[in-house]
């Protein structure tokens, strides 16, 4: 295994965001990230999510943020483990980058509770 750094984050206000869709909350998130770690493109997408299949209707969220953000013909994954889907996410991303996998990822941990 070898070492992995993260080197960027991106948050955007815990909030009600009525206005804002999925896609624009994780997306939003997924770009201050990028532009913290001075990146455009990595080797896989993770995203960690719970309820979008129930609340919104949108079950492979993989693809639906990758084709949002603009990262087209990257592996990209849908994590779902409950109220830990964002963690598992983010040991998935880890666990590749760590096991030479892939050289960078992105993980993005997003929920919509109501709307």
């Amino acid at each position: 295994m070898r070492q992995v750094a993260i080197l960027g984050i991106g948050q955007i206000k815990v909030d009600e965001h009525w206005d804002l869709s999925l896609r624009e909350l994780g997306g939003n998130a997924a770009f201050a990230a990028m532009q913290d770690a001075g990146v455009d493109k990595v080797d896989a997408l993770y995203v960690g999510n719970m309820l979008s299949p129930m609340v919104s209707g949108q079950n492979q969220l993989g693809t639906f943020f990758s084709d949002w953000i603009g990262l087209w013909d990257q592996e990209s994954v849908k994590v779902e483990a409950a109220c830990a889907s964002g963690a598992a996410a983010l040991r998935a991303g880890l666990m590749a980058v760590a096991a030479g996998d892939i050289d960078s990822a992105l993980i993005v941990g997003v929920e919509k509770m109501t709307d």
